[in-house]
């Protein structure tokens, strides 16, 4: 077959199309799995086994529950309330209901979550006049949530959240506030359900939508497309050319712009992990500048010495976003 072939040609020729049929492979590999390379609700393993019950001698004076509600399209969503004892024990004298809906990045479930949010509605709750709750959303395919990840059911199931959240706690909505929270990939996903409320409410002009009134945006990115680019900046790595076949995308830019054009958009706060090993820090740049280019009224915190996944577990973070929640000045 190859008879004839100077072997000063047909080594060479091998050895780059071994190359090339390598590099397409893995380029299929992505696109074929990338909702598994994506969302990893089993690691680590047992995740989805795992029960609120597990931690529940982290939460020193908060109770934890878990709901079901329905998403957009009828799958079953779990739901993890949380209630700070200081807040529920004489709720009857509280001036506001304050409500936290917390949306969780892209790995494991909420119950090992339950310690870090108990610290953090708990502090935000202390010796505070008004009455707290946070919500913390399992996406389809998460802990006890049946399902498949993937961007268009989750965007469902941030949509449903939130209407239930309203539909449950806002009967009086002149004292009642609403924060959304998101860390990692829920930051994306709390940005999308924050832009489709708001749209919602300006497009259909319904007096009866609370606004919201803080974003939180914990470790963010500014697009899936833009993590890729970032990462694997050399034009040979396969990854950044294949955001034309990407299937999750969670654009937090696109979403920040219809935020900024609503007629109440909240305030954000940016938290940023001084030492992220995932998320570049230039991804937490171009979001406060883009931010800022909309004149929405975003603050920007870098924790010292955080991790990806450490931003709100430590001390110095934990203190950033109860305070900030409070609304308390001394950060």
């Amino acid at each position: 077959m190859f008879a004839g072939v100077s072997p000063f040609v047909l080594v060479p020729s091998v050895f780059v199309g071994l190359l090339i049929g390598h590099w397409l492979h893995k380029c299929l590999l992505m696109v074929l799995f990338q909702n598994k390379i994506i969302y990893m609700p089993s690691l680590p393993p047992g995740s989805r086994r795992e029960k609120l019950e597990d931690y529940s001698k982290t939460w020193a004076g908060v109770s934890w529950e878990e709901r079901q509600i329905r998403s957009l399209d009828g799958t079953k969503l779990a739901v993890a309330i949380a209630r700070p004892g200081e807040s529920s024990a004489a709720a009857q004298f509280k001036r506001k209901q304050i409500v936290v809906l917390y949306f969780q990045g892209n790995g494991a479930s909420i119950p090992p979550r339950t310690p870090m949010l108990s610290n953090i509605i708990r502090a935000a709750a202390k010796d505070s006049p008004h009455d707290w709750t946070l919500l913390a959303l399992s996406y389809r395919g998460y802990w006890t949530s049946p399902g498949r990840a993937h961007q268009r059911g989750i965007e469902k199931d941030a949509q449903a959240f939130v209407a239930w959240a309203v539909q449950t706690y806002g009967q009086d909505l002149e004292n009642f506030e609403l924060i959304l929270w998101g860390q990692s990939i829920g930051a994306g996903v709390a940005a999308y359900a924050a832009s489709k409320h708001l749209e919602s409410a300006e497009d259909t002009n319904v007096v009866d939508k609370p606004a919201i009134s803080r974003l939180i945006l914990e470790t963010p990115f500014v697009s899936i497309k833009s993590m890729l680019a970032a990462i694997y900046p050399d034009w040979w790595v396969p990854y950044k050319h294949l955001w034309p076949f990407l299937r999750s995308w969670w654009d937090s830019e696109e979403a920040l712009l219809k935020v900024a054009q609503s007629r109440q958009p909240p305030k954000v706060l940016m938290v940023v992990a001084s030492g992220d090993e995932i998320v570049p820090r230039v991804q937490a740049d171009q979001l406060e500048t883009l931010c800022k280019d909309l004149r929405l009224d975003v603050t920007r915190k870098d924790v010292l010495g955080a991790l990806h996944t450490q931003a709100s577990t430590l001390e110095q973070g934990k203190r950033v976003i109860s305070a900030w929640m409070r609304d308390d000045k001394a950060q």
